[in-house]
């Protein structure tokens, strides 16, 4: 997969239709313990997928794949979709079970509804219940529909893991506080809350993968009041630097933020 500068790619990830398009994607390694470019690459194509719109949201077009149409391509599907007034999210799992089956939680990231712009800009810190002060605007988000998915994940049997991209990053950390997961990956995720509620996550094992000049992940800006930082680990990828057209495309530091752009510059996770 190439690097793109488009504005769709920033503005519109949803209206791909290269959904895990390698050839030969290896195994999602359920067992892997540590950061993995191969789990990185399943959970950034499954960050890139939710912020498709189908059925589920009222887009039901002739011609038009569902998120579960990619999904099936790779043995997966889609158990449950949820939605609350400024987020959306899905549950994913393998369809076999045994060797190799996962699941995950998958958070969209922002969209363009004015909602969800007005709460990522809400960056008072507030308590959170398990210790530490967190972004008062991702904790209202995230609860709008943690109890429909913490009922939904009470049937799940097989190695859990959460994942999102910008904001859908931020709210699978927060969700990681509260049931804790095999590990986290996000991409491109702000900061979310203060040193006290990163250690609280200091058991969980967090990946945050970072596109160099994404300007999100320096999101809030550290002040006197907020000092905000990234529970977990850092992941840099690599950085590129393909011929950019100036205003005909995205400059880098949005370009870089966009989710395709996320799995361009992962490391390989393949073994052609």
């Amino acid at each position: 997969m190439a690097y793109n500068h488009a504005w769709q790619a920033v503005f519109r990830p949803g209206a791909s239709d290269d959904y895990f398009a390698a050839d030969r994607p290896v195994r999602f390694q359920a067992s892997a313990e540590g950061f993995t470019p191969v789990n990185a690459w399943w959970l950034s194509e499954l960050c890139r997928l939710i912020y498709r719109k189908d059925a589920s949201e009222g887009v039901d077009r002739l011609g038009h794949a569902s998120r579960n149409d990619f999904l099936a391509r790779v043995g997966l599907f889609e158990r449950q979709f949820f939605s609350g007034p400024t987020t959306q999210g899905a549950l994913v799992e393998t369809v076999k079970a045994g060797n190799g089956a996962f699941a995950a939680l998958v958070f969209r990231g922002t969209t363009g509804r004015l909602s969800n712009w007005l709460s990522n800009l809400d960056m008072v810190a507030c308590k959170w219940p398990a210790g530490g002060n967190v972004h008062r605007g991702f904790r209202n988000i995230l609860m709008e529909v943690w109890d429909t998915i913490a009922a939904a994940l009470e049937v799940i049997d097989k190695p859990l893991y959460y994942t999102g991209h910008s904001l859908g990053g931020a709210l699978a950390t927060l969700a990681a506080s509260l049931r804790p997961p095999c590990a986290v990956y996000t991409f491109g995720a702000p900061r979310i809350g203060d040193a006290e509620f990163a250690r609280t996550l200091a058991s969980v094992p967090i990946f945050n993968v970072f596109n160099p000049k994404d300007i999100v992940t320096e999101l809030p800006p550290v002040s006197r009041r907020t000092r905000f930082t990234h529970a977990g680990t850092i992941v840099r990828n690599a950085e590129v630097n393909p011929h950019h057209h100036p205003f005909a495309q995205a400059p880098s530091f949005l370009a870089n933020h966009a989710p395709l752009n996320y799995t361009a510059q992962l490391p390989v996770a393949f073994d052609n």
